[in-house]
């Protein structure tokens, strides 16, 4: 086997071939050749039109098998308007641009037409459609539309996607049979004397591609195919010193006259099949292959990486394995280059399992051994027994005490199989802290709902599942409202600002109360009193509050003479007491000159001795108030206050 140096010498053996220039096509309209094989059709410009026609003849009494590489373009939703392959005996001619696509109005003539804009006078589907037909026919309706239209793609609508796709056209003169593949995916086939149905009898015709585009546009290419590829027999595994058999699969409109394999680890080739071939080590590799044609074209470079992977080590567990538990095994097993794709679990009962983390069959304890047999997506697998001891998990069960703030929560547990000992109890008391031991007792820092829960662990290392215990951290905060005046005799109802379920509420004394265990008595006074509400919840938490009433004769209002606003703490306030008045009309306040600076309809209110924000003088002023009693009676006082700094 002769091997090529380096890469860089076979890319000057390969540059030291003819120029390209010199294309075996005749070139019309539009047409550029824009490299060795490869043509430009039509640039991205509107009504172009453009044919590329080899100067050498097909015989249809021969067989042949034409390979190209076409490409459509980018414009899919403003794209136009495709290229045909076409054959025909009357010469190599521009054909006609738009929806003709080089192809209508030739005759006789048979035409492979891709269409990637629909006009609805021929026709057309609403998808990138390939069609057969003859004589320069261009619209499906007619009679000249032999086979099609149907997607120029198998699994795609649009063929209008920036990408090169495979174009073979094989034509059996023996069967008269041709067959239009993309992609390696036969579109369209036909069985037609093509010499007697089309060509009149004459087999020698001119062949070559048209393309046009019209209001629409697309850069429309094609290339005498010139690729190069490679595959593996469907059998071929890739592991650590097996060997690799690499197959040419490229494809070439002419004979591949010359390869050049580099296989990634020094290893080169000049062969048209690399001898089967074994890699030092398992890695990743990028093989790399160069072909040229019989008219001296040379393709890219194919990089194509592949993986050859190692060999898996066996491992698995969890052992012990705890049965009860809502628990599976475990595929422990490491690859140093390839990944796990399959797994073949054999337990000792003759049963057997699939999946990297399967449940096991086994209800009892007991030691058990068991295969596992693993396979990367590389294709090597191993094999590994082991004996994992199955033990049965405890389970228990678990109290907890519901508490008032500053009170610790008890916390009991009982093991619900004695056969099985739990040498640890693990608690987690849902406030992010958790303690260890069979009872215990626990402090919460607030109130509120928590969620207990508890696990035992056998001898053997087994987990209980676990069971949830709620517990509440209540208080309660007794609110007896603001003190208060009223008229004596006016009924008063208290109210305990704090209710819940469960609460009992006690107001003491009794005195003038209508049921003092009520969380809204009416209260009927004589005399000023002071009331303590204590508060008792079902956790036994109490809390207290007190509320002072004072009661006046009345209904009346009180108001003073006079007032020292200086900030002192004492009679700082013009106010207004207004026993058994429960709603002023208004509170005025006027000086000498009859003008008015306070109003006010707030109980208790009150005048701060300030106009628009400063200090009023030291003067007498006038003020009138108005309210409504808690008889619905309507009624007012007025007078003088001295305003003293």
């Amino acid at each position: 086997m002769k091997l090529i140096a380096s890469l860089a010498g076979t890319l000057l053996f390969f540059c030291s071939l003819p120029a390209w220039g010199q294309t075996p096509y005749i070139l019309n309209g539009s047409t550029r050749q824009n490299s060795c094989n490869c043509y430009v059709l039509t640039q991205d410009n509107t009504f172009q039109s453009g044919t590329a026609w080899n100067k050498n003849k097909i015989n249809l009494d021969q067989s042949f098998d034409y390979v190209f590489d076409i490409n459509l373009g980018c414009r899919d939703a403003d794209g136009a308007d495709g290229i045909g392959f076409i054959l025909q005996t009357k010469g190599t001619n521009l054909g006609a641009n738009a929806q003709g696509i080089g192809f209508k109005g030739i005759t006789p003539s048979l035409g492979v037409i891709i269409d990637t804009y629909q006009n609805f006078d021929e026709s057309d589907p609403s998808y990138d459609h390939v069609a057969i037909q003859m004589n320069g026919l261009s619209n499906h309706s007619s009679a000249g539309n032999l086979a099609g239209p149907v997607t120029a793609l198998a699994n795609s609508n649009n063929i209008e996607d920036c990408q090169w796709h495979l174009f073979r056209i094989s034509w059996d003169a023996v069967t008269k049979h041709l067959e239009v593949s993309i992609d390696h995916q036969l579109r369209l086939s036909i069985d037609k004397d093509l010499v007697h149905d089309i060509f009149e009898g004459d087999p020698e015709v001119f062949w070559g591609f048209a393309g046009s585009t019209g209001g629409q546009t697309n850069v429309q290419q094609f290339c005498a195919a010139l690729r190069p590829e490679f595959n593996f027999d469907p059998q071929q595994i890739f592991c650590e010193g097996t060997p690799v058999q690499f197959l040419d699969y490229s494809s070439s409109f002419g004979a591949i006259t010359r390869w050049w394999w580099d296989l990634g680890d020094g290893t080169q080739t000049t062969l048209p099949q690399p001898p089967v071939h074994t890699y030092p080590a398992a890695g990743n590799y990028t093989v790399k292959l160069v072909i040229e044609d019989n008219s001296g074209c040379v393709s890219d470079t194919l990089k194509a990486p592949f993986t050859l992977g190692s060999y898996p080590i066996v491992d698995l567990g969890p052992n012990p394995f705890c049965i009860g538990m809502d628990q599976l095994m475990t595929d422990k097993t490491t690859v140093a280059v390839g990944s796990p794709a399959a797994w073949r679990w054999q337990w000792d009962d003759g049963s057997s399992s699939s999946g990297s983390n399967p449940a096991q069959p086994y209800t009892q304890p007991g030691a058990h051994a068991i295969q596992l047999t693993v396979t990367t997506t590389q294709g090597c697998a191993s094999t590994a027994t082991k004996t994992i001891q199955f033990n049965a998990a405890p389970s228990v069960t678990a109290t907890g005490t519901s508490v008032c703030l500053g009170d610790p929560s008890i916390f009991t547990s009982t093991n619900l199989t004695p056969g099985i000992p739990v040498s640890r109890y693990v608690w987690q008391f849902g406030d992010g802290t958790q303690g260890n031991g069979p009872s215990l007792h626990h402090q919460y820092k607030d109130t509120g709902s928590y969620l207990v829960t508890l696990y035992g662990v056998s001898d053997e290392g087994c987990n209980s599942p676990a069971v949830r215990v709620p517990v509440k951290v209540n208080n309660v905060y007794a609110q007896a409202g603001n003190d208060t005046i009223i008229a004596i005799g006016q009924p008063l109802q208290l109210q305990a600002g704090w209710t819940q379920p469960g609460l009992v509420y006690h107001w003491e004394p009794a005195t003038g109360l209508n049921d003092p265990y009520s969380a809204h008595p009416v209260a009927y006074l004589q005399k000023d009193q002071t009331y303590k509400l204590t508060l008792l919840s079902p956790e036994g938490c109490t809390a207290t509050d007190y509320i002072n009433v004072k009661a006046y004769t009345g209904p009346e209002f009180y108001v003073p003479n006079a007032f020292s606003p200086n900030h002192d703490g004492r009679n700082d306030v013009f106010r207004v007491i207004a026993a058994g008045v429960p709603k002023l009309d208004f509170f005025c306040i006027w000086n000498r000159w009859g003008q008015e600076i306070y109003r006010s309809n707030d109980l208790p209110g009150g005048w701060d001795g300030t106009i628009n924000g400063q200090p009023a003088p030291v003067d007498t002023y006038v003020w009138m108030v108005q309210g409504v009693d808690y008889l619905g009676r309507r009624f007012g006082r007025k007078g003088t206050v001295t305003l003293i700094r």
